[in-house]
């Protein structure tokens, strides 16, 4: 029963054919910016198919034409006998003269449409469409199951809703077919999480019952299930041995306890990669979901209001402030940037975006491309627009801090486009405070010159639909993308500690997409812009 359920299922996988296309790796799934150009692709394989089919009916109308008039002039008549039946087309002039014009005009213009190949120059054009840099690869359908298999835990979405289009309440008509629900149950078997496998597995076989087996035969689904569950209880039962009886749940249901999630491999890497915990994840997840996990108390000392951050610039315009928490100092501003200014951004960056990398598990490792974080980003220097510049003063107006990047007081702004379910998992701004002596050493003179990051400043470049929240599970609060507005705290304490509690994640995009820009300010020259405290504790 084994091989054969692992022999189906990879029949029923859909692996896209890169043999004639060296270049493997794919990563249009990472930034919306890319799938624009890709439903463009798309769309251009769709005009050539759809012309194809025009060409081909229309050879198949003339052809048509040509039976249906032997049709009317010959097998009308009705007469049994071969011989008599010959006998009387042969007499009839108006059959002769109707055979002649058949043969000698009708079948000429039947012969010229035959003998014109259209599916090799549709072919041709097809080729050259597949042979894009931006088609997809493999890994970016495994990428696009592994977003809609995040959404789904991270926001806790109805199984049965999200196959038919329903995104948190929003209602679409994009919908999964059974083959898609197997293929996504598939996923989450391979990344052991066994229970929520099982119940994709379940909607792929209520799925071919309504669609009368058309992508995939329910007896197959009902093998498959019988697999999944079989493996569930095995893992089950030997987490039952290795594991206190205080966190088993009952072992006579086939499904998980709730608090094991699907997105395990994800899930793992996080904390193996960066040292945080189950309490993290689960608090982070809550947040995207729109949670409080402030208290009354703590909500009840938060206010907004305007601020002209004592700058003679800002008196006739100042700044709206959105305080979000106290002990952690976390604030939105809003509306700090035009239409214009959001638009120009999103241009000058778009043609630099590239993969999105993160830290590798071991402390001294080099960036590399990770599940931790899906999206895309470019860096923008100053002397490529004006406008760079002018955000800087901006950004320092706001924040009383020096942020001129060609002295060392900041970095060039980074662009950011993320893409289906974009997100990326909680983590610290600050560079240089966990590092060991033997990885200082390996710094550049102006990383070590600059000093660590003591505040991030995030530009929101449009809204989000649904999700793209920044939440922060040990602060307890999550900002929400606000068109023009940006976030900003502090990754440092005054003492020049990195604060822990400034943990922070991009919550999954799970409508729309999602644009931001970040100024990261860094701390050396920040001496008598934010000074100590008597405590030094903070």
């Amino acid at each position: 029963m084994g091989s054969l359920v692992v022999h189906q299922f990879y029949f029923t996988v859909l692996i896209i054919s890169i043999a004639r296309n060296p270049r493997v790796y794919g990563d249009m799934y990472t930034a919306s910016a890319d799938l624009a150009s890709v439903f463009s692709l798309e769309q251009q394989i769709v005009d050539i198919l759809g012309e194809l089919v025009s060409k081909t009916e229309a050879k198949l109308a003339v052809i048509r034409k040509y039976l249906k008039d032997y049709e009317q002039s010959v097998v009308k008549e009705k007469i049994a006998n071969e011989e008599e039946f010959m006998e009387h087309l042969t007499g009839n002039p108006i059959h002769a003269y109707r055979l002649m014009k058949r043969l000698c005009f009708d079948w000429e213009t039947v012969e010229k449409e035959i003998k014109v190949d259209n599916w090799q120059d549709a072919v041709s054009q097809l080729e050259r469409v597949r042979l894009n840099e931006r088609f997809p690869k493999e890994e970016d359908l495994f990428g696009a199951t592994s977003a809609l298999v995040r959404l789904q835990d991270t926001y806790e979405l109805n199984m049965t809703e999200l196959v038919r289009g329903n995104l948190w309440g929003r209602e679409t008509h994009a919908e999964l077919t059974a083959l898609d629900c197997l293929f996504m149950g598939k996923h989450a078997f391979n990344d052991g999480a066994y229970a929520r496998a099982v119940e994709w597995f379940e909607e792929s076989y209520i799925l071919a019952g309504m669609e009368n087996n058309e992508t995939i035969k329910q007896d197959h689904i009902a093998e498959i299930i019988q697999y999944a569950i079989d493996k569930h209880d095995d893992n089950l039962q030997e987490a039952q041995q290795n594991a206190p009886m205080s966190v088993l749940s009952d072992s006579s249901s086939f499904r998980l306890p709730l608090k094991e999630k699907p997105a395990i491999a994800q899930r793992s890497e996080m904390i193996r990669s960066r040292k945080y915990d189950e309490d993290d994840f689960a608090k982070f997840n809550a947040l995207c979901r729109g949670e409080k996990l402030l208290g009354e108390d703590s909500l009840s000392q938060l206010k907004c209001w305007f601020d002209s951050r004592r700058q003679p610039y800002l008196l006739l315009m100042p700044i709206k402030v959105e305080q979000h928490s106290i002990e952690t100092e976390i604030y939105t501003f809003y509306d700090v940037l035009s239409d214009e200014e959001m638009e120009t951004v999103k241009e000058l960056a778009t043609p630099l975006l590239s993969r999105a990398k993160v830290l590798g598990k071991e402390p001294s490792s080099e960036m590399i491309f990770s599940s931790l974080r899906t999206s895309k980003t470019a860096w923008i220097a100053d002397e490529v627009h004006p406008l760079m510049d002018r955000l800087a003063r901006r950004i320092s107006l706001i924040t009383g801090l020096k942020t001129n990047s060609s002295r060392g007081d900041a970095e060039i702004l980074q662009v950011a486009n993320y893409g289906i379910g974009g997100h990326y998992s909680p983590h610290h701004d600050y560079l240089l405070k966990s590092k060991t002596d033997a990885e200082m050493e390996k710094l550049s003179p102006r990383d070590k010159a600059m000093g660590d990051r003591i505040a991030t400043f995030m530009f929101y470049l449009n809204d989000v639909e649904r999700g793209g929240s920044t939440a922060f599970p040990r602060a307890g609060v999550a900002v929400r993308p606000v068109r023009g507005g940006a976030a900003f705290w502090y990754n440092l304490k005054r003492n020049g500690l990195g604060n822990p509690d400034t943990l922070h994640g991009a919550c999954p995009v799970l409508l729309g997409h999602k644009w931001v820009s970040n100024k990261w300010i860094r701390e050396i020259v920040q001496t008598f812009n934010r000074g100590c405290l008597t405590d030094p504790t903070k």
